[in-house]
């Protein structure tokens, strides 16, 4: 456990003397842990990117909703863009790749109605989603009246009809106002909603991270107007007290986010006193 808290602080930037002090380990066992990992010596003061992913974090702000909001440059014609080894790169390729693990076919696209939003989970791909107001866009289903009423019967919001039926929220608005009908109350979004939208199950049980990555490195969640270490929530909103020390995956895949399967220092402590008192005789 220790090597992969190490790991965790390595890959996050700290120097080999901080992470010894955070974690009561020698500066030799973190130095010979960079060398195993391959990684090179932490650089002091403000520390260059290392991929244009990590540029592209220092360049966002998260904003309610889920948006990600761009402060960095821009373009002549406003896009949101980085320079990165001679090359620019627009942000919403960046936030596609980061999402999928892959460039777009066509043009990356925000799907969401926040402006400007270069969410990697609010971008898509033009090749297989439409951008709004371009060719193609209007071959998906307008949503007849009675469709649009159906779902305002059952509840649902104008933006979610928009949508669900790929119409325009101000129809949706203007059909409700007919109908005599009175706003849909306001969904408030759980961290349970949160928590599903920024992960995906994987091997043996575990569960991978697919949300933002703070530095390019930490997974981060933005809940409530705040921005939280992924981990660090989940372990107390699964134990319900807050951690103590670093949280980290007990089941030793190193990405594994499922909150069953986080420790703090207090768990790993407890579960080394255990473990000694079970085999300590025959350990020694």
């Amino acid at each position: 456990m220790s090597r992969a808290a190490i790991a965790e602080l390595l890959r996050a930037g700290y120097g080999d003397r901080t992470i010894a002090r955070q974690l009561n380990v020698t500066a030799a066992t973190v130095t010979q842990t960079r060398r195993e990992l391959g990684l090179p010596p932490a650089r002091a003061g403000n520390k260059p990117a290392a991929t244009v992913e990590e540029l592209f974090w220092r360049r966002t702000r998260p904003i309610d909703g889920g948006h990600l909001e761009w402060t960095g440059h821009r373009s002549s014609k406003g896009v949101a863009a980085v320079k990165w080894q001679k090359t620019d790169h627009t942000a919403r390729r960046i936030a596609y790749r980061i999402r999928h693990n892959t460039d777009p076919t066509g043009y990356a696209h925000a799907v969401c109605d926040y402006d400007g939003c270069v969410a990697p989970a609010h971008i898509a791909d033009s090749a297989t989603v439409p951008r709004k107001g371009r060719p193609g866009a209007s071959r998906k289903p307008n949503g007849s009246r009675d469709q649009i009423v159906a779902l305002l019967r059952q509840g649902h919001t104008d933006q979610a009809i928009r949508k669900a039926l790929h119409t325009d929220a101000k129809r949706v608005a203007r059909i409700r106002k007919e109908e005599g009908l009175p706003p849909a109350p306001q969904r408030i979004i759980t961290f349970a909603d949160k928590w599903a939208a920024n992960t995906a199950p994987a091997d043996d049980g575990h569960l991978r991270w697919t949300g933002r990555l703070r530095d390019g490195v930490t997974p981060s969640l933005v809940y409530r107007g705040r921005e939280y270490s992924a981990r660090r929530a989940a372990f107390e909103e699964h134990y319900r007290r807050e951690p103590v020390g670093l949280v980290l995956p007990g089941c030793d895949w190193e990405p594994c986010v499922r909150p069953d399967h986080l420790e703090d220092r207090t768990i790993r402590q407890a579960l080394t006193a255990q473990y000694d008192a079970i085999f300590g005789d025959q350990a020694a």
